[in-house]
């Protein structure tokens, strides 16, 4: 069986395997660049700036 390929939500940019984002529930894509991995989304500065507050795996760019 194949594997599915990451995908990243066109509205948060939470990357996931799934058609649509567990946390919002917008249509994912194929198309992303970049990653960003949030740890600890309360200390971290750079989730701060990215305005990320659930930790997890991020790209940076999707279209």
């Amino acid at each position: 069986m194949a594997r599915k390929g990451l995908k990243a939500c066109t509205k948060c940019n939470y990357i996931t395997h799934d058609d649509f984002c567990p946390i919002c529930q917008h249509e994912t894509s194929e198309n992303i660049r970049g990653l960003l991995i949030i740890l600890d989304p309360v200390n971290s500065e750079v989730a701060k700036i990215a305005q990320k507050d659930i930790k997890g795996k991020y790209a940076l760019s999707v279209k």
